[in-house]
């Protein structure tokens, strides 16, 4: 029964929609009207408070005033407790592009400035302002009032909306001036006034309508100059004649005023059948356009702004008259209100005293609403203020709106489905909501859901749907905002890394520049000292020389050995010395000089004493020229262990310098490449010890002529560690001039340096392999000769590597290339979403723009670098394409790597042609981010002249709000400096 009755009640809704559509079709002259998917007919009651006249609530005793009236930041307090204000007065300022000011709505002393409870259906508190109103007489701080404003600038009437706190009371509350931007980025030719008021019980446009058309034309005529559309479309239901006979006669007497210019000839009066929810943004858009807002979308994304009768009137009392937002119309309804009507009242008024002015019955109010029966939400007491959005409050009786039934199981009726207006799947919504499935929600596109109640009022099961869909987006939100805060997190740790590596840099940088003075200056005094010890150890040299012709005792080399011992912990101690100095800069240049003498000294005593240990090796080793004894060999295996350990700590000390950012890690590097160099002295003194005192060995004219491979490991070693420094040396480049900072001359000098020593590493170990052929060729004939040439060049072709170690490390598997891709296409995604989530927020005015914005800077980098890795391999992969041939095919030579470039193995040229790329992206966009910021400047220039222009001539009664004006344009100015001035720094860098 129940069941068949919602169907026909949605047939017949649909059925007599349509047949009205085509009846107002048909009409003479009049405007074509369409139709949108699903409504409903409830009981419209709006008979209650229709019928008496709009009057003014009188002054209240005190006001409180939430400063988040409105959508985006809250406001910021600018009074104190015990100051007086008079009604008009600033007395919060908006923070950020999405928000809006607070006036004081009465003249009085503030007495309060804490946290209250708030008309919302969270019912939760919020910081207010609390006014307590000192006498009787209404003392007022208008703004200049513009009569004339069509002499006005349109960047000036929109600021006048910003100033006068104007925001859309139909709905959540968007400040009224970031609309009037909206033809910045989207070509507006419709603007409607949304007078349909659609839901039950609710009468304030109505009243607004019947009693200030005149301001409602005005009003509509300021926005179209703002917006500057093609048509003005004034959309209401035909439940409202004589609102819509007002409406007519306004606009005829304002085209009849010859005084005036013309009026536009396609404002008209659109009347649409009565439907719930036709005053919804997109549904009205729909019946009088037919054009369908997107998913997610903005009516600005189909060329519409849409705003409502009492944002168009307080925007005609903002410009014409100077005053700001301090009240407006509320309906006081409900079967428990002996006298229901519309009132006028001051924002921040008790509800209880409007309540009082409606008489309430008798047997008391049962609910109490703010908004309508479908879409408004229940209050819990009636000592709550009214806001800038409170357009009705609704006591109702037990039998208007009785306490809700338990809800039933879902029987799959469809009913909600047919009901919804935004063509949804309430269903599966409800379903997905209760489950907790969210993100399958918002594939059903729960966001478009416009909370209408329609798919709640006919279902037959009395499911809550609407509650579950709240509760789902609250749940969404919270999600999202977590998110936000863990990317802003994750941005505040990279940039505060990037901080410490700069100050790190800068640190090693002076510390560089004191050595190097330091090195200067005890130069020439060194000289002497230096010239006299290289005498000395000649001398001593000469005489050990002649005295190691006799043959030399064993003790005789321990003695030496351990004066060579001795001599070089000397030398690291004064090295240590040194570099503590140096480092700690608290020392004087003469001190500082003394110990580099020091140094000179110990590095001189070192030398002569390794020239005396050769000496007397070499005299041992001609007076016994027939084998090496044991004990040598035991000695050199002891020395290559020593020469093992010392590579294996200085390796673990760069390790830990490196993962801690602390040390000198050019230094501990040099130590490690020294370290290496002696390990592989040490294994070819062994190697070669090993081989004299094999007696099969020792008639070979081989052993003597072929390099060992020792030395050519020891090149090796060193070409691979000039590499990398190649490449810390480039990165660190890039580095400082990504930033902006650091000496990127000295850096650009110590990457060609590197580049140098990479060069001679590779001609050294080119050279050491021509040498290793050749002796091969002799020994072996020119099989082995061809051979050696074959592997010398497939050696130097890929930059000092073998042919079985060169194969796999230029050919990129094709798995690689393939996930590379997929990066970059990930990558590219992410670019394409920031761009469109910051397009939105700055079209909607809601989220952080300051986040998005390097949201979308972080994802362009990751695109850039995903790109830069994906053209190495590419290039990587081509070039091995050659090596990848069997065994028995010809390799073809390599060509020779120029002086100074880092081989065909290398990533240098890719990493430096991506560099330019994203070097001249940056130069692009810093540019045009200059004329931006510089045209603001110029722009926030003009508007402090203006305001101090303004202030200079302002009598005393203006003095105080021109001052503000001042005040606020000239942070405006100096936000703007700053922000060229960090623009400029920037393109300086660049």
């Amino acid at each position: 029964m129940v069941l068949s009755l919602l169907k026909s009640m949605v047939t017949s809704s649909r059925s007599s929609a349509t047949a009205e559509a085509e009846h107002t079709q048909q009409g003479q002259g009049a405007p074509r009207v369409f139709d949108f998917h699903g409504g409903i007919h409830p009981p419209e009651h709006k008979a209650l408070s229709n019928r008496a006249p709009l009057v003014a609530a009188p002054l209240p005793r005190e006001v409180v005033l939430p400063l988040s009236q409105h959508i985006g930041a809250p406001a910021q307090p600018l009074v104190e407790i015990g100051q007086r204000v008079k009604t008009g007065e600033l007395i919060a300022r908006a923070q950020g592009m999405i928000s809006a000011p607070v006036h004081a709505s009465i003249t009085g002393v503030v007495t309060a400035i804490e946290p209250r409870q708030i008309p919302h259906v969270s019912g939760l508190e919020d910081l207010c302002i609390v006014i307590e109103r000192d006498g009787e007489i209404d003392e007022w701080a208008r703004l200049e009032a513009w009569r004339d404003w069509r002499q006005q600038e349109a960047q000036d009437l929109i600021q006048r909306l910003q100033d006068a706190g104007v925001v859309g009371q139909g709905g959540a509350g968007f400040p009224s001036a970031v609309k009037a931007r909206v033809r910045e980025r989207h070509a507006i030719d419709t603007l409607i006034l949304n007078a349909a008021e659609c839901e039950p019980y609710i009468t304030a446009d109505d009243l607004t309508m019947r009693t200030h058309p005149e301001a409602l034309i005005e009003g509509l005529e300021i926005l179209a100059s703002l917006i500057g559309p093609e048509c003005i479309l004034i959309g209401i239901e035909d439940n409202k004649p004589e609102a819509v006979i007002a409406l007519e006669q306004a606009i005829r007497a304002r085209r009849a005023d010859k005084r005036l210019p013309p009026l536009d000839s396609r404002l008209e009066v659109v009347v649409v059948p009565t439907k719930y929810p036709s005053g919804g943004e997109k549904q009205l858009i729909k019946l009088l356009t037919d054009r369908e807002v997107p998913s997610r979308g903005l009516p600005a994304d189909v060329g519409v702004v849409v705003h409502n009768p009492g944002t168009v009137r307080a925007v005609q009392r903002a410009v014409c008259f100077g005053e700001p937002m301090i009240s407006r119309v509320v309906t006081l309804t409900g079967e428990a209100l002996q006298h229901p009507h519309n009132v006028e009242a001051r924002l921040g008024t008790s509800i209880a005293d409007l309540l009082r002015l409606a008489v309430p019955a008798p047997t008391g109010i049962a609910r109490l609403v703010m908004g309508g029966p479908m879409m408004g939400f229940t209050l819990e007491s009636d000592a709550l203020p009214i806001i800038k959005t409170t357009n009705c409050l609704l006591a109702s009786s037990p039998e208007s709106l009785p306490v809700p039934v338990v809800e039933q199981p879902c029987i799959r009726c469809g009913m909600c489905e047919q009901a919804c207006p935004a063509e949804l799947l309430p269903q599966q919504l409800y379903w997905f909501s209760k489950a907790r499935e969210f993100d399958k929600a918002e594939l059903y596109n729960l966001a478009d859901c416009i909370e209408c109640g329609a798919c709640s009022y006919v279902c037959p099961s009395q499911i809550p749907l609407v509650q579950y869909y709240r509760f789902a987006k609250g749940e969404i939100r919270s999600a999202q905002h977590e998110a936000r805060k863990s990317e802003r997190a994750r941005h505040r740790f990279e940039f505060k890394q990037a901080r410490m590596a700069r100050e790190e840099a800068e640190k090693e940088a002076k510390r560089q520049q004191r050595a190097q003075a330091a090195q200067k200056s005890a130069a020439a005094r060194a000289d002497a000292s230096a010239a006299a010890d290289t005498t000395s150890a000649s001398a001593t040299t000469a005489t050990t020389a002649a005295a190691a012709a006799q043959p030399a005792p064993a003790t005789d080399i321990k003695a030496f050995k351990t004066a060579r011992a001795a001599a070089n912990i000397a030398l690291k101690k004064a090295e240590k010395a040194l570099k503590a100095a140096q480092d700690g800069g608290e020392s004087a240049e003469s001190d500082i000089a003394k110990l580099e003498a020091n140094v000179t000294a110990a590095k001189a005593k070192l030398a002569s004493a390794e020239s005396a240990l050769k000496a007397a090796s070499e005299a041992s080793e001609s007076a016994a020229p027939a084998a090496a004894p044991a004990a040598d060999l035991k000695a050199l295996k002891t020395a290559r262990a020593a020469a093992n350990i010392a590579v294996k700590k200085a390796e673990k000390a760069l390790k830990t310098a490196q993962d801690s950012g602390e040390g000198d890690i050019p230094a501990l590097e040099a130590s490690v490449t020294d370290a290496k160099a002696r390990l592989a002295k040490a294994e070819a003194d062994l190697k070669a010890a090993s081989e004299s005192a094999t007696p099969a060995a020792a008639g070979t004219s081989a052993t003597g002529a072929a390099a060992p491979a020792a030395d050519l490991k020891a090149l090796k070693t060193a070409r691979a560690a000039a590499n990398i420094a190649v490449k810390k040396a480039e990165k660190a480049l890039k580095t400082a001039q990504d930033s902006g900072e650091g000496d990127i001359s000295a850096l650009e000098a110590s990457v060609t340096e590197a580049k140098a020593r990479l060069a001679k590493a590779e001609g050294d170990l080119k050279a050491a392999t021509d040498a290793a052929g050749a002796a091969q060729g002799a020994d072996k004939g020119p099989v082995a000769s061809a051979a050696a040439g074959s592997a010398q060049t497939t050696d130097t072709g890929a930059a000092g590597s073998t042919v079985n170690a060169a194969a796999p490390a230029a050919a990129a598997p094709s798995a690689d290339i393939k996930a590379l891709k997929t990066a970059r296409a990930a990558a590219n995604i992410a670019v394409k979403k920031a761009e469109k989530a910051l397009a939105r927020a700055s079209e909607s005015g809601e989220g952080d723009i300051e986040d998005l914005q390097t949201l979308l800077a972080t994802a362009q980098e990751n695109l850039r670098a995903a790109e830069v890795r994906l053209n190495s391999a590419q290039a990587g992969s081509t070039d091995a394409t050659p090596a990848a041939k069997g065994a028995g095919e010809l390799i073809p030579e390599a060509p020779k790597p120029a002086a100074g470039s880092v081989g065909r193995g290398s990533m240098a040229s890719n990493v430096t042609l991506s560099q330019a790329e994203i070097e001249a992206s940056r130069a692009e966009n810093l540019a045009k981010r200059h004329k931006q910021v510089s045209i603001a400047v110029k722009a926030a220039e003009a508007a402090h002249r203006k305001a101090e222009a303004a202030l200079s001539e302002a009598d005393d009664e203006n003095r105080q709000r021109l001052a503000t004006k001042v005040d606020r344009t000239r942070r405006n100015l100096e936000h703007a400096r700053e922000s060229l001035a960090e623009v400029q720094a920037l393109v300086d860098a660049q």
